[in-house]
């Protein structure tokens, strides 16, 4: 994406300042400025209030109150007034900054997500770094910049706070900091633990929230209503998430307390400092005024030490952790053409498998071992066999998921791997068991299968053909705006579609891909065999120019392929016609004997 925003070789906990300097630079520089002036109004404040005093206490003696007084006064209540509006101010500002973050840094997030290597897509490790990084995004990126500078705040205001009390008093300066170095220590730590707690408890998070999207989404009300496990998975969710709180709890009451400690030893220094300084006042070594400023600006030290420290620098120091996991998701490695948009394919004369052999990463065993077969233009295939045989595992090496196989997979003689994404992309279209549903309209769902001419003037047409050889004519026609209604329960009026009805849309999105292969991964799963059936005849009648693959549990689907590849133990062990194969009397023939009541 444009303006890349690159975060290394900064510490961790900057990292906050580069990325929201970069996405909101003017509200950030607000946001600075904001923290800054409210660190020193408390400086300010005692500067004033102090000189308030005296001149009254003269005007008291004298009889004659000095003009100077007034502006005094005007100046203390803008310190104060200031001092309740920052809040307000910081608020707007975070809001407003929190947008542009967002639109700016959250998209190069999800654009790294989208071009992940599809190894880390079936990852739990990798799917619980990606639920940590992109939940609370801008709003854990700018809590770091804003507890930056409000830390910064706070030392401006302490500073200015000693520098009253040491010019009447030095060695108090050595006691407060003495004591405020303990709540400094146990902030950092608690700042790291808080967040080790996030990480531990991430996986967790994404088991409830699983759960209760069991309890709340309409796809699953008819299973819950029926058999009547919604206790059961109540008393699920209400145990991780149980265990959850408590691990956050345990770990907020443990450094609660020791921050509370330090907290406690920095009121006991700031009384300290105070009963110090009357001495000095009452043989009028410094002034009422001062002695009565100080002591205001000392509780409010107290105030600030107390609970704005340590909560800024235990949002500095989680917010360095998070980023950490930022960087270690910015490292996974990415699938090169990711995002490149499919473009016309030359056609596909041949494909050929030679000697493939795949183990998916992490793993020892090989799904696929020696895998050798041909398919040609113009003919359709079937793979068949039990699960974990290896036939979907071919698909998603041909579709380019997976790159880092051996052997040689050639489309017309020349290795898949040394085409372009582009035409890559271009030669296959998939329609798979797990099949997407888009809250789109009914023409949009259609489109996406040719994205590149989504917007071309004969896409309506072309997609209301579509619709017709799947059989959805008249349930489109039913709808109230016909292919412009919205599907989907995220839309105020969208609407829904029966399983099937989905099955088939996405069937017709495959149809209006230019793609010269289509490959059906079992989409027909909740078909009846005889509405699988026609489907695949259907394809069978339609792609007759074409290459297709179907994968099917159902092998009187498989009759009408030109060949069907037998899969077990990562090879092909019988392919043939059905007629041969069932002459043959082996693997595919005792398992169409075991279907045959099916059909």
């Amino acid at each position: 994406m444009k303006d890349k925003i690159n975060i290394k070789n900064f510490p961790y906990f900057l990292h906050p300042l580069k990325i929201s300097w970069q996405c909101a630079p003017q509200l950030s520089i607000l946001a600075a400025i904001a923290y800054l002036v409210y660190g020193l109004a408390p400086v300010l404040q005692i500067h004033f209030t102090a000189r308030f005093i005296d001149l009254a206490i003269n005007a008291v003696k004298s009889g004659i109150v000095p003009g100077a007084i007034y502006w005094q006064l005007f100046f203390i209540i803008l310190t104060i007034s200031y001092s309740w509006l920052a809040e307000s101010l910081g608020q707007l500002i975070r809001e407003k900054a929190l947008l542009q973050i967002r639109h700016k840094y959250r998209t190069q997030i999800i654009d790294k997500c989208a071009k992940l290597n599809y190894k880390y897509i079936e990852d739990a490790g990798s799917w619980n770094l990606i639920a940590r990084v992109t939940k609370d995004l801008e709003k854990n990126i700018f809590d770091g910049y804003s507890s930056f500078w409000d830390l910064l705040a706070i030392f401006i205001s302490i500073i200015g706070v000693l520098a009253y009390i040491a010019s009447a008093a030095w060695w108090a300066v050595l006691v407060i900091i003495f004591f405020v170095a303990p709540l400094c220590y146990f902030s950092i730590k608690s700042g790291k633990a808080n967040y080790q707690v996030s990480r531990a408890v991430s996986q967790i998070e994404r088991r409830y929230n699983y759960l209760r999207e069991i309890m709340l989404d309409r796809e699953y009300v008819d299973e819950r209503t029926l058999f009547g496990f919604s206790d059961k998975i109540n008393q699920r969710f209400a145990h991780d998430y149980d265990q959850a709180y408590k691990l956050r709890l345990k770990t907020a009451i443990k450094w609660q307390l020791k921050t509370r400690f330090g907290s406690a030893l920095n009121a006991v220094a700031g009384l300290a400092v105070i009963l110090t300084l009357l001495q000095p006042t009452l043989a009028g070594a410094i002034s009422v005024g001062l002695f009565i400023a100080i002591i205001n600006g000392v509780f409010g030290l107290a105030g600030a030490t107390s609970w704005r420290l340590s909560g800024s620098i235990d949002n500095i120091f989680k917010t360095g952790e998070f980023m950490r996991d930022i960087e270690a998701l910015l490292a996974l490695e990415e699938t090169v053409g990711a995002l490149a948009q499919p473009q016309a394919a030359p056609e596909i004369e041949s494909i050929e498998f030679i000697d493939v052999s795949f183990r998916y990463p992490g793993t020892e065993r090989f799904v696929l071992q020696n895998l050798s077969l041909k398919m040609e233009k113009g003919k359709h295939y079937a793979f068949v066999g039990a699960n974990g045989a290896g036939k979907t595992t071919a698909i998603k090496l041909l579709t380019g998921l997976y790159q880092d196989y051996e052997g040689e997979i050639r489309v017309n003689g020349q290795d898949i791997r040394l085409y372009s994404d582009e035409e890559r992309k271009g030669m296959f279209v998939a329609v798979y068991q797990d099949f997407a549903k888009y809250s789109f309209s009914v023409k949009e769902n259609c489109a996406l299968g040719d994205i590149a001419n989504i917007q071309s003037y004969d896409m309506g047409e072309r997609a209301r053909k579509v619709l017709a050889l799947m059989d959805l004519t008249a349930a489109v026609e039913a709808l109230p705006q016909g292919m412009d209604s919205l599907l989907g329960k995220i839309h105020a009026r969208g609407l829904d579609l029966s399983a099937g009805q989905w099955q088939r849309l996405a069937m017709a999105r495959a149809l209006i891909s230019p793609a010269p292969a289509r490959i059906l991964d079992e989409p027909t799963a909740a078909l009846d065999p005889i509405s699988e059936s026609k489907i695949y005849e259907l394809f069978d009648q339609i792609s007759a120019d074409k290459l297709t693959v179907f994968i099917s549990h159902r092998l009187g689907s498989t009759k009408i392929a030109d060949e069907i590849f037998v899969f077990e133990y990562g090879g092909i062990m019988e392919q043939g016609t059905f007629e041969q194969l069932m002459a043959l009397g082996g693997i595919y023939y005792e398992m169409f004997q075991q279907q045959r009541s099916w059909y």
